[in-house]
């Protein structure tokens, strides 16, 4: 005798008849199993019921399904800086109420443009988005819990530039696997971290994206990525550890914003550095705000260079338009040494901090502290062209001199008088009260020290 039951929790193991009274199903959801001698279909939604008389029974129920369909997410939040982003998408996504346990823990939450910040009475984000990556600062650890459903497909989509990815997968995913083939794609690197992805110069310190994590992206084109499924992802797992500072220079602050310098291993090599050395960026003030060891002759690395943390108080970082500064320590002799850097010409910053610049380096000379040639004045006008906001760094700045500002015919508009200013920091001025056009900077000391050309447009 052919049963169809279609309760999933009826064991049917009696035969009985009655009259039917049928109800009418409203079912989000549901399927049909049918095999020899059963047959089971199911329905999510309200429950109906059905009953029908016959000589085989057959019995009909939808039901309210009480199984718990939504996930929940841990975010492990460190204290400071640090890059996040959810692979669920929330139930309640209002910002306030997600943070409202962790306000004594909790700084500041930032996307690429928009900001909730509690202490300041700014709440511009409102609802979480699982399309981007955060930017986050806290006092201390804790634990952000999202729960929702899963993202289906975890696919992001890029813009020509800048992007704060988020990771869309539970476990994570090496960067060799989901970057392969992206040919617009310029460096990829952490919030607050010092590990990059930048195959131009066959760097990989950051080798996978890890799940609650957001990362910095620079393409050239818009496309998109969808993370693979867990089943089939090469994601080993590998931590992402921020190093242990072993020179003398002051521990870095690991701040959302960085500048990405490339040191390509011969011009280290030509450069007479050592593995075990350390390098590190420095800004005018003297703060190190980069730091990076050589493992491995062989190897490019990457100097991430970190701006001015905006929050605290005093300055911890660089600024925009601030000259690089670079210094080598060596543990094994114990000795700290000064590092003239030059520059590629076909990355646009060439050594002047820029909050996602790039940088990469063609040539270094390294001496010893206190004695390195200052003859050679290293000057930058940046940005140039633009519509009269400028900013001047040198690499030294003479106590005396004089900024002449000059037309095209050599007449002298303006002067300025920069004053004492630490070498390698930034002076700004403001050209847009004058018409577009071409003019000179004429920068004298007891003499012409140099020419630079600005263009207004």
């Amino acid at each position: 005798m052919k049963k169809i039951i279609t309760l999933l929790s009826l064991i049917l193991s009696f035969a009985f008849a009655v009259s039917s009274s049928a109800q009418q199903v409203i079912a989000s959801a549901g399927d049909y199993f049918e095999g020899d001698n059963i047959s089971i279909s199911w329905t999510l939604g309200e429950p109906v019921i059905e009953t029908f008389e016959g000589s085989n029974i057959i019995l009909t129920q939808g039901f309210q399904q009480p199984y718990d369909f939504y996930l929940t997410q841990v975010l492990n939040i460190p204290a400071g800086w640090s890059g996040i982003s959810g692979y669920l998408d929330p139930l309640n996504k209002g910002v306030e109420d997600m943070f409202s346990p962790h306000l004594s823990d909790f700084i500041i939450l930032a996307s690429m443009t928009e900001l909730y910040y509690p202490d300041g009475g700014v709440n511009t984000i409102n609802d979480w988005s699982w399309q981007t990556g955060y930017q986050v600062k806290a006092e201390n650890d804790f634990e952000l819990s999202i729960t929702g459903t899963k993202i289906d497909p975890p696919e992001v989509d890029l813009a020509a530039g800048w992007n704060l990815i988020p990771v869309l997968t539970p476990c994570g995913v090496a960067t060799d696997e989901i970057f392969a083939g992206m040919t617009s794609l310029n460096i990829v690197k952490e919030v607050a971290g010092s590990n990059v992805y930048w195959p131009e110069y066959g760097i990989g310190t950051l080798t996978d994206l890890a799940p609650g994590k957001a990362y910095w992206l620079s393409t050239d084109d818009a496309t998109s990525f969808t993370y693979p499924d867990c089943a089939k992802s090469s994601y080993a797992g590998k931590p992402q550890s921020k190093p242990v500072n072993y020179t003398p220079w002051n521990d870095l602050n690991y701040t959302a914003v960085s500048h990405a310098i490339a040191f390509p291993s011969d011009v280290l090599k030509s450069g007479g550095l050592k593995v075990g050395d350390y390098i590190g960026a420095f800004t005018p003030d003297g703060y190190c705000a980069g730091r990076t060891e050589i493992t491995d002759p062989d190897e490019n690395i990457a100097v991430l260079a970190f701006a001015d943390d905006e929050i605290t108080s005093g300055k911890d970082g660089f600024d925009a338009g601030e000259m690089l500064q670079f210094k080598v320590y060596r543990p094994g002799e114990d000795k700290e040494f000064e590092m003239t850097v030059h520059y590629v010409t076909s990355l646009p910053q060439q050594g002047i901090f820029q909050p996602q610049g790039m940088s990469a380096v063609k040539s270094v000379t390294v001496s010893a502290l206190g004695t390195s040639d200052m003859s050679e004045l290293i000057t930058e006008v940046y940005p140039n062209p633009s519509k009269g906001i400028f900013t001047l760094t040198m690499s030294y700045w003479p106590k005396n001199m004089n900024i002449q500002l000059m037309d095209t015919k050599g007449r002298v508009i303006k002067m300025f008088k920069p004053g004492s200013l630490a070498n390698g920091a930034a002076f700004h001025f403001d050209l847009s009260y004058l018409q577009k056009g071409v003019y000179f900077l004429k920068l004298v000391d007891d003499e012409v020290i140099g020419i630079k050309k600005v263009v207004i447009n």
